[in-house]
């Protein structure tokens, strides 16, 4: 699933305003985040010293204090400029009107009846005109200046007391309740259970009370303080200080030198290497079996599935069970071993439905399986749950989360060569690294029940130039994260922010884009974010440009032109594709669709692994018979590290221009594609072959998908 472009490129923004924020929501050390605690734990225990502790001020003094803890440490070699400077450029953003946003036809009148018994109004309160046949030729200007006003008849108010006259404004069929009652109904279109009606009529409540008492509406005041010191935070990339390039932002890479980092850094031995895979499926079981059979190296991969809930899936799941239950037995009654596959249990399989949090709760009931708290949830007196290497729990050193519709694109030999040559504790999500915010219209309360999204109202949208202290992050729910990570989520410490954000990214649609990158982002973690998930996805077109009936599951906003999509079907069309992208896996497949990608796949990662492996056989005679070797050992064959787009008519010219981005700003340039003596070496018809990385000169380098209605073009 995809959000799509940031939404503040397609909607106005709002203008800043000067409202004042609340105190911070703890108090005092007991109350104070999980978090900050931590850091400054790290601190003590590091030497550091702690930021000095400004006294209280007022409001506007603590919004101060907090940007000016959020402020981003400056590259080495390019001293910052200060926020100020940085805001005295914001570029002017022209606010354009949004018709469909107008409240044009909720005006209501309250007419005195007795004063006006003459008056004849509609079903739906609007005035009945005598008709007027000598003239028809204004109709078409009273259709133009039609009166959208609803007229609500009632006796004079001023005859009744001040509850009796409350009481006929708000029971009056045409009155003040009307369009909430109309806006239940069609909701109630979708939610036909009791259960689900109940809890939306009590999140609307929510609303309407916060409305008539005059309070806050839910997670006005919300505040956590972001405990990242890691990544400097660029709110507006339209304006970044001088010698700051997008790419110095967006691609970020955690891999320290091994001999500038403690021992046990790094995993010595790929080899020992152990990999735990979560898959989420809901159909096709044979699809999931072949993808673990895929990545399975024996005795240092596991496997933990969710099915989806859905009666549906009930079928997937007695096939994936009865696999697992093969699998297992063999591997313990006769080959003496441990189980390797594990389902998350059937009554605790979560019933996931497009865009909502169910989507993130079942990758969360699915690591509280990988840790083995299922077994102390059900045995409530027996102790160790607290604890992620407790019996129960699987042993792991990274875990890959995928979904079934994923396959893997590199060999084993190569998934586990590049994950092990990053930091044990490294963190591979995709995050668009700049703050989300996006026009407030847009940000919608959800509740989930009876399989579908049902929209409430709106929801702030957490932005630390808002006083709420955190921002939110678009990112992709797959991922590949340390054990320490997975913890984390699995069982959230008291007073965290992942246990205070789930409270309100529940009710945020298509949360699961919004989760996890989240949450590394405003925590410790982000210290070991490494910027790429290794993932190949190409998204089709907006569902609002889909040809034929749309899936009106993914347009749930209140402007039904404002959709979600997917991402594409791939099929033998994209092989080239999937070989440039350099990634490790590439979703999404269907084998019912198109059953013979996975085989050329297949065929490529198994030549592939057999070069891997006469290249370890030869470094072990080489090494048996104390002579030195160096990799490869054979000719390596193509790899696909991105492509250069060259201006056609430069070609033959002595230097060819590529597109790219210059050393400084991020306006794309023509500019040389070689370094200086590359030219002359070239080749007639090198255009159409492979380049070596090393001879490119600065940043040419290009990631190119399928075309689909936005274009998709990405620098490697």
């Amino acid at each position: 699933m995809d959000r799509g472009p940031p939404l503040k490129e397609n909607l106005p923004e709002d203008e800043d305003t000067d409202d004042e924020w609340d105190d911070q929501w703890y108090e005092d050390d007991e109350d104070r985040p999980y978090e900050e605690k931590q850091l400054e734990a790290k601190q003590t225990s590091d030497g550091s010293s702690k930021p000095e502790e400004e006294p209280k001020a007022d409001n506007t003094s603590q919004q101060a204090e907090n940007t000016e803890q959020q402020k981003p440490a400056a590259p080495e070699e390019t001293a910052q400029p200060e926020q100020a400077e940085t805001k005295e450029k914001r570029k002017p953003k022209k606010a354009v009107p949004r018709v469909w946003e107008s409240n044009a036809d909720a005006v209501m009148k309250v007419i005195d009846k007795d004063a006006h018994p003459d008056m004849k109004l509609t079903a739906d309160g609007k005035i009945i005109h005598e008709e007027d046949s000598e003239d028809s030729s204004d109709d078409e200007e009273e259709d133009e200046s039609e009166d959208k006003t609803t007229y609500i008849p009632l006796p004079n108010l001023a005859n009744f007391t001040p509850d009796r006259a409350a009481h006929e404004i708000l029971s009056s069929s045409h009155g003040v309740p009307h369009p909430l009652q109309k806006r239940l109904s069609a909701m109630f279109e979708k939610a036909t259970s009791h259960e689900c009606r109940a809890k939306i009529a009590e999140h609307m409540a929510f609303f309407v009370n916060g409305l008539a008492e005059e309070t806050k509406f839910p997670y006005e005041d919300f505040h956590y303080p972001n405990t990242c010191q890691a990544i400097p935070r660029y709110g507006d990339w339209d304006n970044l200080p001088e010698g700051v390039r997008i790419q110095d932002v967006q691609y970020r890479v955690y891999q320290p030198p091994k001999d500038d980092v403690p021992e046990g850094t790094y995993l010595e031995n790929v080899e020992e290497l152990k990999l735990l895979y979560v898959i989420l499926t809901h159909d096709q079981p044979e699809a999931t079996i072949r993808l673990m059979e895929s990545v399975y190296v024996p005795d240092v991969t596991k496997f933990v599935i969710h099915v989806d809930g859905k009666e549906h899936s009930d079928a997937t799941y007695r096939r994936l069970t009865e696999y697992a239950k093969e699998m297992n037995d063999k591997s313990i009654n006769v080959d003496g071993k441990e189980e390797f596959i594990r389902l998350v249990p059937r009554e605790k399989c979560v019933r996931v439905i497009w865009g909502g949090f169910s989507m993130v709760d079942a990758t969360l009931q699915a690591l509280r399986t990988v840790f083995g708290l299922d077994y102390y949830d059900s045995h409530p007196g027996v102790q160790g749950g607290d604890m992620h290497d407790n019996p129960h729990a699987f042993t792991f050193h990274k875990l890959v989360h995928l979904a079934s519709t994923t396959y893997p694109l590199a060999s084993n030999t190569e998934i586990r060569d590049t994950i092990a040559s990053y930091p044990l504790d490294a963190n591979f999500l995709h995050i668009i690294l700049r703050p989300n915010n996006p026009t407030p219209s847009v940000w919608n309360y959800f509740v989930e029940c009876d399989d579908a999204l049902h929209r409430i109202y709106r929801i702030p949208a957490l932005n630390f130039d808002r006083g709420h202290g955190v921002d939110i992050y678009t990112s992709s729910q797959w991922f590949i994260i340390s054990r320490e990570f997975a913890w984390y989520l699995a069982s959230p410490p008291t007073g965290s922010f992942v246990e205070k954000y789930m409270g309100y990214i529940r009710h945020v649609v298509v949360a699961d884009e919004a989760f996890f990158g989240t949450v590394v982002r405003n925590t410790h973690f982000c210290a070991t974010l490494h910027n790429d998930n290794f993932l190949h996805l190409q998204f089709d077109r907006w569902e609002n440009e889909a040809d034929g009936a749309r899936d009106q599951r993914k347009c749930v906003m209140k402007n039904r032109d404002h959709c979600g999509r997917s991402p594409t079907t791939l099929s033998v069309d994209y092989l080239p594709v999937l070989e440039l992208s350099g990634d490790l896996f590439a979703r999404k497949f269907d084998d019912n669709a198109e059953p013979l990608v996975k085989d050329y796949i297949d065929k490529r990662r198994l030549k592939e692994e057999e070069r891997f492996t006469r290249e370890a056989n030869l470094m072990k005679e080489m090494e048996k018979n104390g002579t030195k070797a160096s990799l490869p050992l054979e000719d390596w064959e193509f790899q696909g590290e991105g492509v250069l787009i060259v201006a056609k008519e430069t070609v033959s010219d002595d230097v060819p221009l590529c597109m790219g981005l210059p050393k400084d700003g991020n306006k794309v340039v023509l500019q040389p594609c070689f370094k200086d003596d590359v030219p002359p070496t070239l080749s007639p018809g090198w255009e159409t072959g492979a380049i070596i990385i090393e001879e490119i000169e600065g940043l040419n380098r290009w990631d190119i998908g399928p075309c689909s209605s936005d274009g998709e073009l990405k620098r490697k």
